[in-house]
């Protein structure tokens, strides 16, 4: 989740209001925000990802804005004609095929909002573009440009420019060999042998969309007038990242100034500020929220969370949402809406009517008590699929296979049977983890199941609890006393150890542990054959037990 950091001052100023901390924290929370850390003169913020428009303070303030009734309604953003255009050549089809782009005038930028910026930018390549693959945002300095500007796609070493916080020119090729951001987002254009540039009329470089921009255009402070670029394979996405862009700029007293852009067969003018009327049945809203509200109270509601309302007709409302709201994609958003304006705090909790009140299975509450003891003994849980690989579950485990339900006509030779028993997928957890401080100490607690035509479903599941070790003077020794402090911490004292023989554990070095004259598992040291096979390079010892045999145990002594 990302998060948000808003100094107090500042948000106070966008706010138009100044709030005391329980205020504050109250109309945050009203908007679905969750307080990450609270400070004197600071306040950390973890917004939804369904809400891009929170990705600045001042998104979030108009937002609050309408919440508390400050300013209520849809926020009014007014775009200047266009004075220059962006010329889109065919060439960038296969890379990337879509760019919009403003100007915002009439800025004073400070270092404060020059980061707010910055911070902006990269929560929506997260947000929206993912993580850059399907947007990527340029923001310019727009003294230094000379348009019109031109969107192309050139090789590798057609052409050279200084990236931003580079000291000399590179090619595109050198920039993603050479370049920490360049190694870091190159990959994302790579295959086709172009690169996407973003260029004025004399030919200088703005942009290596969505890897860096060039150091010609950095903004630095004072700067008074913006241009920004928006590329992209979707062009809803494009156009929403720069609609939110755009409409916090306005915000901070920027005038907006739409480009023409010009593709081989479609001409566009961008930012597209355009509202979006929606028809919203209050008695569907009232069946989802399980309210009986008026229609007054849900136009006030709206215009609480900043929605317009054209009009209403009959039990209908015609809803305008704003263009910077592209993530409104179905009327339940604008019930939702609703929901907000109206305040979750205000909603009266109402006891559904059923027969009677769901609990947690008894199995649940034995399986929580075993991981509270697995926690006090310093290991880490993991949770792996059920669904696992037959030669890394019996081969690699050096046996023979345990009658598992094979997956017909798998869709990856990874996952094709269901797992028997938890171990290797802890082992192969071990082996992506190699390179990780030592010791590794994880347990499992999960389901494994086994072809039995006694069932009805033609399979038995079981419950299972798996742990390893592992580190250099890991040894049978540590296993065992694993075993007899978790079976002391369930009541069970009367236990023994049984010599056996398991290829997947050293001859001599393992036992099967009994309870009552029960087998319920085993333990040992992990063949060096079996560690070859999963590439560990670290002693390993392990326990795998049959959780619902010991429960039952359990109930018997009891």
């Amino acid at each position: 989740m990302p998060i948000l950091n808003l100094k107090l001052e500042r948000f106070f100023k966008l706010l138009h209001q100044k709030l005391d901390k329980d205020g504050l924290v109250d109309a945050l929370t009203s908007v679905g925000v969750a307080i990450e850390e609270l400070g004197a003169e600071y306040v950390k913020v973890e917004y939804n990802p369904n809400r891009p428009d929170f990705s600045s303070p001042t998104g979030l303030a108009r937002a609050l804005k309408g919440i508390l009734g400050i300013e209520t309604g849809i926020p009014k953003f007014r775009a200047l004609t266009p004075k220059t255009f962006l010329k889109v050549e065919k060439s960038v089809k296969v890379v990337r095929p879509w760019v919009v782009a403003a100007y915002v005038e009439g800025l004073n930028l400070s270092a404060e909002e020059i980061e707010e910026l910055i911070s902006m930018q990269e929560d929506l390549h997260w947000v929206i573009g993912r993580n850059r693959r399907k947007v990527a945002i340029g923001l310019h300095n727009a003294s230094v440009i000379r348009p019109p500007i031109i969107y192309r796609a050139v090789k590798g070493d057609e052409i050279s420019f200084i990236p931003l916080k580079g000291f000399r020119r590179m090619t595109p090729q050198e920039i993603i060999e050479q370049h920490e951001i360049g190694r870091k987002y190159g990959h994302i254009v790579a295959g086709t042998g172009l690169f996407p540039v973003i260029m004025d009329s004399h030919g200088e470089v703005l942009s290596l969309p969505p890897i860096i921009n060039s150091a010609l255009t950095e903004l630095t402070e004072g700067t008074e007038t913006l241009f920004i670029d928006v590329t992209g394979t979707d062009l809803e996405a494009v156009n929403g990242a720069l609609n939110i862009l755009t409409a916090a700029l306005a915000d901070i007293g920027g005038r907006i100034r739409r480009v023409r852009v010009v593709y081989d067969n479609v001409k566009m003018t961008t930012p597209d500020l355009r509202t979006k009327v929606w028809k919203l049945k209050l008695s569907y809203a009232n069946d989802l929220l399980g309210l009986n509200i008026s229609m007054k109270d849900a136009v006030r509601a709206l215009k609480r969370s900043r929605i317009g309302v054209k009009k209403v007709k009959g039990d209908t409302i015609f809803a305008e949402v704003p263009a910077y709201r592209f993530d409104v994609m179905h009327p339940v958003d604008l019930v939702e809406e609703i929901s907000i304006g109206l305040g979750y705090k205000n909603l009266q909790p109402v006891v559904p009517k059923t027969l009677g009140f769901g609990r947690h299975h008894p199995d649940t509450n034995f399986e929580d008590v075993c991981r509270e003891i697995m926690f006090g003994l310093g290991f880490t849980e993991v949770i792996n699929f059920t669904l696992s690989n037959s030669v890394r579950d019996y081969r690699w485990m050096k046996i023979e296979p345990q009658n598992p339900v094979r997956v017909l006509n798998p869709v990856s030779a990874e996952y094709d049977i269901l797992r028997t028993w938890l171990l290797p997928g802890l082992l192969y957890n071990l082996a992506m983890n190699k390179h990780s401080p030592y010791p590794h100490r994880l347990f499992e607690i999960g389901d494994v199941l086994a072809v039995d035509e006694s069932f009805d479903e033609g399979a038995r599941r079981e419950v299972k609890l798996a742990l390893v070790s592992s580190h250099a003077d890991t040894s049978f020794s540590e296993v065992k006393s694993i075993a007899e402090e978790f079976l002391r911490s369930l009541g069970l004292k009367e236990w023994c150890l049984k010599e056996v023989e398991h290829a997947s554990f050293i001859e001599g070095r393992v036992a099967e542990i009994e309870v009552y004259g029960v087998n319920i598992g085993i333990m040992g040291e992990i063949s060096p054959e079996v560690l070859e096979a999963f590439d560990i390079t670290m002693p390993v010892s392990a326990i795998e037990i049959e959780l619902q045999k010991v429960r039952g145990l359990l109930n018997k002594a009891q």
